[in-house]
């Protein structure tokens, strides 16, 4: 069941590059044929539901336990999430950019083992599948605002440009701006409970609420950086540049809590 499980996610990630590659062809022909983008990214995200689920049932736990299960389901949130904000934006443009990063992390996963493993026993609580749940939808609105960002200072420099590419195609400012502040504070709210349900998992495993671990480290910088993000904008009017460049730098922590401290720095959480 898990080698049919990791077939399926392996078609799902092909089907997510042919549609990265439709939406990069409507962005730079023009083209019409978005319907065909959103349409193949779909199938691939029902055939990546099916491959988490058949895993599930194969090992009896979700697959958050090490970096090729929590990969699985973060590209799989990313999908989820990045469809949602199409829908709700009205938009497709931005799958030109969405949809290629998360084949990248999507291809990480692709050559990763696959095999089954288990719960440690001293990980076995009620609160490892919310605290890792909300982990993967933080981090995953987090990566869809951060390409919003990148889109922003892009749109921004081409602004005067009245015959630039980017200029033509690319949604306006306060658009950008505004749907990433929407996916941002989603994110922090994940990121919040994040923290707090690892909190009380770790009282449970540990006897602990904190212990300064590596990642809990990380991922509280990163909760900082990014309530930085939202008191700026809310408080002090802050919008547009200043804001994107807080988006970007909380994504490069979300990085490295997600890969560096995983690969880098050890601690109770090196086999997650």
């Amino acid at each position: 069941m898990v080698s049919t499980a990791v077939l399926l996610f392996k078609i799902s990630f092909w089907l997510y590059v042919v549609s990265a590659a439709v939406y990069l062809a409507c962005l730079l022909r023009r083209s019409r044929l978005w319907p065909i983008g959103r349409g193949l990214l779909f199938v691939g995200l029902c055939l990546h539901t099916a491959s988490l689920v058949l895993r599930y049932l194969a090992t009896g736990h979700p697959p958050f336990l090490n970096l090729y299960e929590y990969l699985l389901s973060f590209t799989w949130a990313a999908v989820l999430v990045y469809l949602v904000v199409e829908a709700a934006c009205k938009t497709e443009i931005y799958g030109a950019f969405v949809v290629p990063l998360i084949c990248v992390f999507a291809l990480v996963a692709y050559f990763l083992p696959g095999e089954e493993v288990y719960v440690m026993p001293a990980l076995k609580s009620a609160w490892r599948v919310p605290h890792i749940a909300t982990a993967i939808l933080a981090y995953s609105a987090f990566l869809v605002a951060f390409v919003l960002a990148v889109l922003y200072l892009v749109r921004e420099r081409v602004e005067s440009r009245v015959d630039s590419f980017w200029r033509a195609r690319l949604p306006q400012l306060d658009s950008l701006d505004r749907t990433m502040y929407r996916v941002m504070a989603f994110g922090f709210l994940m990121q919040t409970l994040l923290i707090i349900t690892g909190a009380m998992w770790a009282q449970y495993a540990w006897g602990r609420y904190w212990g300064w671990d590596p990642k809990e480290t990380w991922a509280l910088v990163t909760w900082f950086i990014y309530a930085a993000y939202l008191h700026t904008r809310i408080t002090m009017g802050w919008r547009g540049r200043r804001s994107a460049v807080l988006a970007i730098i909380g994504f490069v922590a979300v990085l490295f809590t997600l890969f560096g401290v995983t690969l880098l720095l050890s601690g109770l959480h090196s086999y997650a």
